[in-house]
């Protein structure tokens, strides 16, 4: 197999990437000033929790789109990277548990702000105040470890090559020339941590949003609120539960491709590089969704933009 399509190719990965870093970095820094001086009173509560999410959603796109650059040979977990990382010669060992990291510290930071509806709604004098610090402190911490099986059982990386250039035997000249790093030949040590980790932040995320949903009513009777407020509840919850599922849903595409690829043994490059720019697409989907669906930041950049078009009309050469 010969690079046959420019998007197969390393250059053309990094190139991709390298061009989305460069809407990224505006829109992620627009993003975390909007959350930092256009978030009104009424949403002081969820305002940190906004911004953790913001932040650990921008660290995994630098991540993909700069500090790494991951150009896996999928369905064997092997590859190279190209990012700034390299240069400062990081161990490519690092930089897959340093990706693993960031993927959990974003499902955390979900996990975070729901409970912090929760909590801020519902549980000023229930138990559950005693133990949400806890209970964080230890997703946390667990988003830190998960990934140590896979780094702990890293395969001595001979046998594992020949091993991974069995599977893919026609592979371009210029891969068996790079520095080729397998992960994992055991699939079983990269798979149940990551299965563990997932089905820990869905499950929790998925009893958060119902105990939310289950306990409003029961709320708003007691407090006999009125049908603004309620509905002013309802919409900000909706559109937290958007800003959080949409950019989730994308993420399903590049990972049915994975599971896909790895039942049916299948290798097409430009898939692999694809997904990965999905995965990147990502924190710039969830940064304009916020920017979209939260009026007071759907204001500031109607605002910005008009004066920005205004300043460009202003200043274009009469003809």
């Amino acid at each position: 197999m010969n690079f046959t399509f420019y998007l197969d190719t390393p250059a053309f990965q990094s190139l991709a990437l390298h061009l989305m870093l460069a809407v990224e970095i505006p829109v992620h820094m627009f993003g975390a000033f909007c959350i930092l001086f256009r978030t009104p009173g009424s949403m002081r509560s969820v305002k940190w929790g906004m911004l953790n999410l913001h932040i650990w959603s921008m660290g995994l796109d630098l991540g993909v789109s700069l500090l790494t650059i991951p150009y896996i040979l999928y369905p064997a977990l092997a590859g190279f990277t190209l990012g700034v990382l390299n240069d400062f010669d990081v161990p490519l060992p690092y930089q897959a548990y340093l990706l693993a990291v960031l993927i959990g510290l974003l499902g955390v930071s979900i996990v975070t702000i729901l409970e912090n509806r929760y909590s801020v709604m519902f549980v000023q004098y229930h138990w559950w105040r005693h133990f949400r610090v806890p209970f964080l402190i230890f997703n946390y911490i667990f988003a830190l470890v998960y990934f140590l099986p896979a780094y702990y059982y890293i395969p001595e990386q001979t046998s594992a090559l020949k091993e991974v250039f069995e599977m893919l035997p026609e592979l371009p000249q210029d891969i068996y020339n790079a520095h080729v790093f397998v992960l994992a030949t055991d699939f079983r040590y990269v798979v149940l941590p990551v299965f563990v980790m997932s089905t820990l932040l869905v499950m929790e995320s998925g009893c958060f949003i119902i105990l939310i949903y289950s306990n409003m009513n029961e709320r708003t009777k007691q407090l006999s609120l009125s049908r603004n407020t309620i509905r002013m509840q309802r919409k900000f919850l909706r559109a937290l539960n958007i800003q959080t599922c949409i950019p989730l849903l994308i993420l399903m595409l590049p990972m049915g491709y994975l599971v896909a690829s790895r039942i049916l043994n299948l290798y097409f490059q430009s898939a692999n590089n694809l997904c990965f720019i999905i995965i990147a697409v990502h924190g710039l989907s969830s940064t304009f969704i916020m920017l979209y669906i939260h009026a007071p930041y759907r204001d500031a950049m109607v605002h910005y933009c008009y004066i920005n078009c205004r300043m460009t009309f202003m200043w274009w050469p009469k003809s």
